[in-house]
């Protein structure tokens, strides 16, 4: 049963989605009045003007309408079509609109026009780009945090590892200055006699070299402490591997000799220099040396291994630390490098040396792996490149086997 034509007409201006009937020529034959009070303009504005010039389109310009329209899309494809289109209304200002585009066919298999039915979705989209920019804050805000939190454990690390130097560092202040007290004394002593003599004049040159070569021994002694206590700025820069592992020896030597380890380099010469964080870099060393030396602790064999060496000339270099310690159970080597995991006995430490050591070789894009056999030893083996990738890799695994 056919509807009346009054009644066709409520039901049409009714519906509160906005109706266009557009001929294929893209003139607007028909519309509803939703669609009037969203364009904020009269029917005789509307009626017998092309959809494009009504519509003033954003994202695309006049010359080029039959390139982008949805129409061209319905003819081409020959079904409905879905889109999303930004428009400019009368008063210049942009709506965001969803809309389907149905063709209605003639017998002949030609089109005699074109529904469109539209919604506006402006403040959906408002919406959502609030949300979006809330949670891009909130993921700025947590980025910070965690960096924050980041540098704070490198620093706790590292005092850390500075408090486990420090007995050893006592002593090997101690020596020095004992020595020079003694010079010292000695020369009073001398000075309180009579007339002094040539050969006591050469005696005192002698002293003094002396005095002077363990006071610039101290001098490097704390001058090393200071450098790697001092939370300075997180830069990278192109540094020398081998001398940040020669300066990491010095500052451990009396931790090395009171526990008795021998030491054997195996540097490569000529290396080339990386790019990085020195002091992280350093600190990644130090920490692994501390772990080699309380896993020898009460074994017989003492030795510590330190090789350098290139791979692939001229694009990354690697450092291999090796001891023999007590190894390591395969049941625990998947979580050496969580953080606060611990191996060690109650009061010996936290659990967050090797966590920081693989977060920092992460964080310069390179690689750490972890060899280990009960009873036998250790080797943690490190590449490090050149020039570190600007995207970050998924991380590596880091246990051999």
């Amino acid at each position: 049963m056919n509807l009346p034509q009054n009644e066709m007409e409520t039901i049409f201006n009714g519906i509160r989605d906005f109706i266009l009937i557009i001929s294929p020529d893209r003139e607007i034959l028909k519309t509803n009045d939703a669609f009037l009070k969203h364009m904020n303009c009269k029917r005789e504005d509307v009626i017998g003007r092309k959809c494009y010039e009504v519509f003033r389109e954003k994202t695309r310009k006049s010359s080029n309408c039959h390139e982008k329209c949805p129409l061209e899309t319905v003819i081409r494809e020959k079904r409905h079509c879905r889109a999303e289109l930004t428009r400019l209304a009368m008063d210049g200002k942009p709506r965001y609109t969803e809309l389907t585009i149905f063709p209605i066919w003639e017998k002949k298999g030609k089109i005699s026009k074109f529904i469109e039915i539209s919604r506006d979705i402006t403040k959906r989209k408002s919406d959502e780009k609030k949300t979006q920019d809330y949670l891009m804050k909130m993921v700025e805000e947590r980025t910070r945090q965690l960096k924050e939190s980041h540098e704070r454990l490198l620093h706790q690390d590292k005092m850390a590892s500075l408090g486990k130097l420090s007995s050893a560092v006592v002593h090997e202040i101690n020596n020095p200055v004992a020595g020079i007290l003694n010079l010292v004394m000695l020369s009073q002593r001398i000075l309180k006699e009579d007339a002094i003599k040539e050969s006591e004049l050469d005696l005192f040159r002698r002293y003094l070299g002396l005095m002077e070569t363990e006071t610039r021994r101290i001098g490097r002694i704390v001058g090393n402490l200071l450098t790697f206590a001092r939370q300075s700025k997180i830069e990278f820069a192109r540094f020398d591997l081998n001398e940040l592992i020669e300066q990491t020896l010095i500052l451990n030597s009396n931790l090395l000799k009171l526990n008795r380890i021998r030491v054997i380099e195996e540097l490569e010469h000529n290396l080339p220099l990386i790019r990085g964080s020195e002091d992280q870099i350093k600190q990644v060393v130090m920490n692994l040396l501390s772990n080699a030396v309380e896993s020898m602790a009460n074994v017989p064999k003492k030795w510590l291994t330190i090789r350098t060496f290139s791979k692939e000339p001229g694009k990354t270099v690697g450092i291999e630390i090796m001891d023999t310690g007590t190894g390591i159970h395969r049941e625990m080597m998947s979580k050496i490098f969580e953080p606060f995991y611990t191996t060690k006995k109650k009061g010996k430490g936290v659990g967050l040396g090797l966590s920081v050591v693989y977060g920092i070789i992460q964080e310069h894009g390179g690689r750490i792996y972890v060899d280990s056999t009960p009873g036998k030893g250790t080797s943690f083996s490190i590449t490090l490149f050149e020039d570190p990738p600007l995207e970050k890799k998924e991380p590596d695994s880091p246990l051999n086997g």
